[in-house]
């Protein structure tokens, strides 16, 4: 590494007074040489042969300690310092510097004694002889020493780093370790030695003990700059070598730091130490790679070693040695300098100076907050951690703050600094802030008393951050903030508030003086204070003023307290206390200041009355107790009272700061629940372990949010799902610790797990339910598509089957009480009756869910609900081989089925409620479940499900039948009572025909779109059973037998009578076996479902003329639109005849309702039925513009579903979709996002049709504003940052493309598509693609306005580009601009530009013809026009272009 140039230092080498000595002027022509001159001299490439034969004879000086070697092979030893590259016998600079060492003893003590003399000659009056050879042999040993202690510390460091990447072989190797290991273990120290006793040489002479005595080896002359720069560079050179790194290497660096500390302490060198550690070591290459600044600990170090007599004065000198280099360090990159771009080296300068030295650096705390304000987020960043270690010294502790108020007021100022950069400008730096806090809070370093200054709101307010790395760090504060704070783990706000109003109200009654002596003493005086105080003031008015005197004796004053309120005893008390020696104004005090003092009267009055008040108490507690024993305790009682008091206040401020926290959170629980949401994998994470402290601490909001992060149970992320179980598992199942019993245990258990299911809402409640099913399970189910690796799991704690008892217990209570616990723990064993541990447990309770049936309606629907998946196969029942085993089956004619049908018509021909204390009806939920119970539990679906819609249809009739008597009745009656009680019964049939008819319709769409669900599910896993036993049979050459009697439902059973029905396949590959099962499905519901004589013809024909029939009320006509959405899928024929109506119902219907159930009714349209639906897709693309937000979402929803499984296809009018990226709606706008970052990360899509979105968009049918244009464009640019460069790199051309489409009077959509041509023209190539293409859209710069907006766009990246060619081709493009303006479109600028011919061998011009096969010759890159296959650019335009190439 390259020395720096700086500044010579000055040390103090001339003999001071102090040491007796009397130099004169410098001598001029001495003996000895400078070593300037010596290296003049030998600085000279010797002969290998010459150097090795001067090493022996060095050698046999060696042996004998004879410093006279030095001098007689110096030009050798010099010739082979100097040659580190050329000179490759290392072994032989291992041999000079152990001769060297040999040879130091006799040199020192030569020293010795020749200093001893010359003090001993001085004295006498005699000429000192200056000796040259051994100042000459002093200066050469300093110059060997230094260059060979760098040299082979260097070369050490390389031998073993190359040894450790193998690079060295065989016996040189050997030797070299050998040499190696000798220089680290001993060698390099006894050559620092060797210096530092140079450098701490002392002699005794007749005068006392001369210290510092090398300086007088060159005496009388001082001592020459260069020799104790050549100590400096020993460790400037020691500084560049790579192994200082490493930690064990931190002792190596105090032996070689001990050189700075003499030269510190001892020779007054400490400014060009501190720009040597600086400006030496700022630049190391090696440093790059470390994690810590290795040279300030080793000098503190140093530093704390210093003992003895004047210990504390050396450490005085190297204290002020840290200061400079922390003054050094920060005006590195301060004021003019600022602007440079600091490298990693500086920032571990600040951040060691922080952690090693921050007593220090707490008193230039000033110069590290100037760092703040630098331009380099990394500066601020180290500045940051530099704070950050000083704020956690032993220096701020608490106790330290207490005893020193400067030290408090610098705490509290850098705690502000960290906050306040919570919100710096660079994320890095707003990240580091966060982070800082978060290290602060997990070690406790923040006092109690800041915790409630309002910071909490402040870094959580770092939740909205737009970057992910902030919000994480911002999350992970919170949750180490709940975890460390001081103030517990129990924030429950509505405990907190009652337990502070009895505290107000006990500190109230405490106030209230326990003794009626002192209260009516108070009484006494409160009544008498205003003329009290008048007089005081009166009186002392008198006395500032010299009028009237004071007391100076003492006076009885219990006897003038007997008088009050007489006016001379307020005089005398005031005269007496006037005289006091207390008195914090007396007459000294009075004539210092001006006017007498009486600015003070005021203050005066106030100490006076106070001061009374205490001692007119005491009095007259004294007098009514002064002859009773009990005076003690009735003063320690009031004692004890005003403790109780102080502890009470102090009680009230904690609880109030606490709720004051308990806030802060709450409002960070909403921005969290967002990340945690919306937010990236890590991000999720930490947010999840956030609100699961939150909610087992209870903040409030919590317990909402937790419900709603369940919803992360569908991410297909393992990792995610995982994370959500374990905080699943510490929020719900108790654990077993300490002396709790299993019982108690579960019990929690139960409470928390019907709790979590209190008050859910509707869309919150399947995302808990599945979570609750995941822990019931014995292990966690894993997405298929998530490839990633998942570390080893934690145990699993899964709900323990006595809890499960426990829960049914709850459940099935005969009381009539609590009906909402039990609903809740109906709704917890839901899911856990899903799992293998849950159904048998829930099968065995059938007859008690039974009973729940003729309870209230809530709870009737829990029940219901469980009985529907009874029927649901175990794991067993799943098997291959398992269709010899019985399943769980109930016959037709069980009870069952009776109350079923009982509480289905209960709730059939209830009314609405009209009031809200009446239970809501929620019968659709009935209906639902009732199919399914019949499909999944009875035995034969083809009588029950006949019989069901049969007693439907019954009442049907019946009720009609009712309201055609009444009104015949009405009409044909004279009477005008009865004529009004048969209009009366007439409008109540009427009604409970439209609610009936109204259920009906939902029972038939139920019916349908249930059996759907259950063909396309039961009759692959039977076709699949079948296939199995026909091949085994046919490979063992066997024959099928029957299967024994079981219970089978009535599906098996027609299928077991009639297996023709399935044909055996020749491919049994998934593809083929999934489109032979589609058109099986599909010829089952063709030519057997909607047969006329089967259940489902004869009511689709009931569905389609409620839906059809003008006259029919509304709400029919609407529940039959919802129905006959149901049955679309069930057959091609339906399907293909009632598909107009069933889009267009959907397009135009006026109930926001039906449209949103017809939008999801697509799907299974889509699915059962692509190639027809695929005609009606623009359909569904346009409902993403209706009026109806729900419309919108659910749209969203629709086609994110439908291509995430590609079911259908991506085209331009996605556009449609992406204008609710900038929606007004919350939900809808959060579902677009999330829609194209799905389609994003799967395909190619947004690249290929983004400039059909920037034409649409700007388009005059379908323009945007040009705001949510800009918002919409950005979102979409955003997701192409992760595409590759080649993806985007024509987009410039296709987007020029589109304005042959715009109109040219159109002045709006020319400013639009370059909103999307400056983001895609930012570089040169864009620029390049964007003047190739000025054919395109020059035409539009005649306008005025559209000119202004380009040129201010270019200007703009003008300004923005470093690149000097990227500005003048800026600048080119402007002129042209600006020709345009003033000269009008030429020919040549709407005309091709000619193409460039290629230089070296021709080729044969291609012709019209041909031009398509060599655009497919040609790479990629050399082609002018790049276009994409499924991009959706018109044929006309195009042919356009390939015009224009053609004309070229």
């Amino acid at each position: 590494m390259a020395k720096k140039s700086r500044a010579q230092p000055q040390p103090s080498t001339k003999p001071s007074a102090e040491d007796g000595d009397d130099n004169g002027q410098l001598r001029q022509g001495s003996d000895f040489k400078l070593i300037s001159e010596l290296l003049a001299e030998s600085d000279r490439d010797l002969p290998k042969e010459k150097i090795e034969q001067d090493i022996r004879l060095f050698s046999t000086f060696s042996d004998h300690s004879d410093w006279n070697g030095i001098p007689e092979c110096f030009d050798s030893l010099c010739s082979l310092s100097r040659r580190a590259s050329t000179y490759d016998n290392w072994g032989n600079r291992f041999k000079v510097v152990d001769y060297l060492v040999s040879c130091f003893n006799g040199l020192k003590e030569a020293l010795s004694d020749y200093i001893t003399d010359f003090f001993d000659k001085k004295e006498a009056g005699e000429e000192h002889k200056v000796d040259a050879k051994l100042v000459n042999a002093l200066s050469m040993f300093v110059i060997l020493a230094q260059r060979l202690t760098v040299q082979l510390q260097l070369y050490s460091s390389k031998s073993i780093s190359a040894a450790n990447t193998g690079k060295a072989k065989g016996r040189a190797r050997i030797s070299l370790d050998e040499d190696i290991a000798k220089w680290k273990h001993s060698q390099r120290i006894r050559m620092i030695y060797c210096l530092t006793d140079l450098l701490e040489l002392s002699v005794e002479t007749n005068s006392g003990i001369k210290r510092r005595a090398i300086k007088y080896a060159y005496a009388p002359e001082q001592v020459e700059k260069d020799f104790f720069m050549r100590f400096m560079d020993t460790v400037t050179g020691l500084l560049e070598d790579p192994e200082n790194i490493s930690r064990v290497s931190q002792q190596w660096i105090g032996q070689y730091f001990r050189i700075w500390k003499l030269l510190a302490i001892d020779y007054k060198m400490s400014a060009a130490i501190a720009n040597s550690l600086i400006t030496d070591t700022i630049e190391l290459n090696y440093l790059d790679n470390a994690t810590n600044y290795p040279f300030i600990e080793p000098l503190v170090q140093i530093m704390k070693d210093e003992n003895g007599e004047d210990a504390e004065n050396r450490r005085q000198v190297l204290r002020s040695l840290f200061v400079r280099v922390i003054r050094l360090a920060v005006a590195c990159y301060d004021g003019d300098r600022a602007d440079r771009v600091p490298n990693k080296q500086y920032c571990l300068i600040i951040q060691s100076l922080a952690v090693n030295v921050h007593d220090i650096m707490l008193q230039e705390v000033n110069m590290v907050y100037k760092l703040l304000n630098n331009p380099h987020q990394s500066v601020r960043m180290a500045a940051l951690q530099a704070l950050s270690d000083m704020f956690a010294s032993p220096y701020l502790s608490k106790k330290k703050c207490d005893d020193f108020t400067s030290r408090k007021e610098r705490r509290y100022a850098i705690f502000k600094k960290i906050v306040a950069h919570t919100n710096d400008e660079a994320t890095n730096v707003r990240s580091k802030a966060v982070s800082l806090l978060r290290s602060l809070m997990e070690n406790r370093k923040i006092p109690e008393e800041f915790e409630s200054l309002g910071f909490v709101s402040i870094v959580g307010g770092r939740l909205k951050d737009k970057s992910v790395q902030v919000r994480k760090a911002a999350i992970q504060f919170l949750t180490a903030f709940l975890e460390k704070n001081r103030h517990g783990h129990d924030f429950t706000r509505e405990v907190h508030a009652i337990t502070l109003q009895e505290k107000i109200k006990e500190l109230k009654e405490k106030s209230v003086p326990s003794s009626n002596v002192i209260k009516e003493a108070d009484d006494f005086l409160t009544e008498i204070s205003f003329q009290f105080k008048v007089q005081i003031k009166k009186d002392l008015t008198a006395i500032f003023n010299g009028e009237l005197e004071v007391f100076h004796d003492d006076l009885d004053i219990s006897t003038i307290f007997k008088h009050l309120p007489n006016r001379s005893s307020m005089t005398h008390i005031t005269r007496y206390y006037a005289g006091r020696r207390e008195f914090p104004f007396p007459e000294s005090y009075r004539q210092e200041h001006g006017n007498n003092g009486l600015e003070h009267l005021d203050s005066a009055v106030t100490w006076i009355f106070e001061t009374v008040q205490g001692e007119f108490t005491n009095y007259r507690v004294q007098s009514v107790f002064g002859n009773h024993d009990n005076i003690m305790e009735v003063q320690q009682e009031e004692l004890d009272a005003n403790h109780q008091v102080l502890q009470l206040r102090a009680q009230i401020q904690q609880l109030i700061d606490k709720m004051t926290i308990e806030m802060e959170l709450s409002l960070c629980i909403p921005t969290a629940l967002r990340c945690v949401l919306m937010g990236e994998t890590a991000e999720v994470k930490e947010g999840i372990k956030f609100l699961t402290s939150a909610k087992m601490w209870g903040i409030t909001g919590a317990d909402d949010a937790i419900r709603s992060m369940c919803s992360l149970v569908w991410r297909p992320s393992a990792d995610v799902v995982e994370e959500l179980i374990e905080a699943a598992e510490d929020m719900f199942i108790s654990k077993l610790e300490g002396g709790v019993r299993a019982s108690e245990r579960d019990n929690s258990t139960v409470e928390n797990l019907i709790s979590a299911m209190l008050n859910v809402r509707e869309r919150e409640r399947p995302s808990v339910e599945e979570v609750i099913y995941l822990l019931a399970a014995p292990e966690l189910e894993r997405t298929t598509d998530d490839n990633k690796v998942v570390k080893n799991q934690r145990k699993r704690r899964p709900i323990e089957t006595s809890v499960i008892t426990k829960l049914w217990a709850v459940a099935l209570d005969t009381s009539s009480e609590n009906n909402e616990k039990k609903v809740a723990a109906l709704r917890v064993l839901f899911p856990i009756s899903k799992t293998d541990k849950g159904l048998p447990e829930a099968r065995s309770r059938i007859r008690s869910l039974q009973k729940k049936l003729t309870e209230g309606p809530a709870v009737a629907v829990e029940a219901l609900r469980i009985i529907s998946i009874l029927g649901t196969p175990t794991i067993q029942e799943k098997e291959p081989d398992a269709y010899g085993r019985p399943i769980f089956r109930i016959h037709q004619d069980d009870s069952l089925f009776k109350s079923m049908e009982q509480l289905l018509f209960h709730e059939v021909m209830q009314p609405e409620p009209e009031s809200a204390d009446e239970p809501k009806r929620d019968w659709f939920n009935i209906i639902r479940l009732t199919v399914a119970s019949i499909l999944n539990v009875s035995m034969d679906v083809n009588v029950m499900l006949p019989k069901l819609a049969a007693q439907f249809l019954y009442r049907a009739k019946k009720i009609s039948e009712f309201y055609i008597f009444y009104s015949k009745k009405a009409e044909d009656s004279d009477d005008d009572v009865k004529k009004a009680v048969a209009a009366r019964r007439r409008d109540y049939w009427a009604l409970t025909w439209c609610r009936v008819m109204e259920k009906l319709m939902a029972f038939c769409g139920e019916v349908a779109v249930q059996l759907n669900a259950y063909i396309q599910v039961t009759l692959p896993r039977l076709h699949n059973r079948y296939v199995t036993k026909i091949v085994e049979a046919e490979k063992n050459d066997a024959n099928i037998r029957e299967e024994p009697v079981r219970y089978l439902s009535d599906l098996e059973k027609s299928i077991a009578m009639r297996k023709t029905i399935f044909a055996i396949p020749q491919d049994t590959t998934p593809e083929t076996a999934a489109n032979d099962l589609h058109h099986l499905v599909s010829l089952m519901c063709d030519r057997r479902l909607f047969v006329p004589s089967k259940l489902l013809g004869r009511l689709l024909p009931i569905v389609v003329y409620a839906m059809r029939t003008y006259t029919m009320p509304t709400r029919v006509r609407e529940a039959a639109l919802l129905a006959y959405g149901k049955f679309m899928p069930l057959s091609a024929e339906v399907s293909s005849f009632a598909a107009p109506s069933f889009f267009s119902t959907m397009v135009h219907s006026p109930s926001p309702l039906i449209r949103c159930n017809l939008i999801a009714a697509c799907c299974d349209f889509a699915f059962s039925q692509p190639t027809l639906f695929e005609l009606y897709a623009p359909s569904l693309f346009r409902m993403s513009q209706d009026k109806s937000p729900w419309a919108r979402e659910s749209t969203i929803l629709v086609l994110s579903h439908l291509m995430s499984n590609d079911m259908i296809q991506t085209r331009g009018i996605l556009s449609e979709p992406a204008r609710c990226v900038c929606d007004p709606s919350r939900a809808v706008r959060e579902a677009a996002q999330t829609f194209f970052k799905d389609l994003n990360s799967r395909t190619d899509t947004i690249v290929q049709l983004l400039p059909e979105f920037v034409y649409r968009l700007a388009s005059s049918e379908e323009k945007l504003p040009l705001k949510s244009y800009k918002i919409v464009f950005e979102f979409l640019i955003q997701l192409l940052k992760d595409k590759t460069k080649s993806s985007t790199d024509s987009m410039i051309d296709r987007i020029c493309l589109k304005f042959s489409n715009i109109d040219m009077n159109d002045t709006e959509a020319p400013k639009y598509l370059l909103i999307a041509l400056s983001k895609f023209a930012q570089n040169d190539g864009g620029l390049h693609r964007l003047q190739d293409n000025w054919r395109h859209w020059s035409k539009f710069l005649c306008h005025p306005g559209v000119a202004r907006e380009y040129k201010a766009s270019i200007e703009h990246m003008q300004t923005v580009s470093k690149s000097e060619e990227f500005k003048n081709q800026c600048s080119e493009l402007l002129a042209n601009i600006s020709k345009i303006q003033d000269e009008g479109l030429r020919k040549e600028d709407i005309a091709a530009p000619p193409t460039a011919a290629k230089r070296g061998r021709g080729r044969k011009a291609a012709t019209t013809r041909e031009s398509s096969t060599v655009a497919s010759r040609t790479p990629r890159r050399k082609r002018r026009q790049v276009t994409h296959e499924e991009s959706d650019e018109s044929e006309e335009e195009l042919s356009a272009h390939n015009s224009d190439e053609e004309s070229d």
